[in-house]
């Protein structure tokens, strides 16, 4: 996934967060708006902590389902 789109996605999941913060804060008062914020944050870092980096294909390689890279000879039969 493209930088860009994870970009926007984030930025979308940021403003639904936020309206649901300030929901929160409407019906609840800051009672409920602190404990929303705590249950966010709770959920962001357990993501983070189980976020795992994503590993580029090796060098040369096309996919990580093969063996052979781009550079090998083609074998026409």
């Amino acid at each position: 996934m493209s930088r860009r789109v994870q970009a926007r996605f984030l930025l979308a999941l940021a403003g639904v967060l936020v309206l649901f913060g300030v929901l929160a804060a409407q019906l609840g008062g800051p009672v409920a708006l602190a404990v929303y914020a705590v249950v966010v944050l709770a959920l962001l870092v357990a993501g983070v902590a189980r976020a795992r980096p994503v590993a580029p294909p090796a060098s040369g390689r096309t996919c990580s389902c093969c063996t052979t890279t781009v550079h090998d000879p083609v074998q026409v039969r």
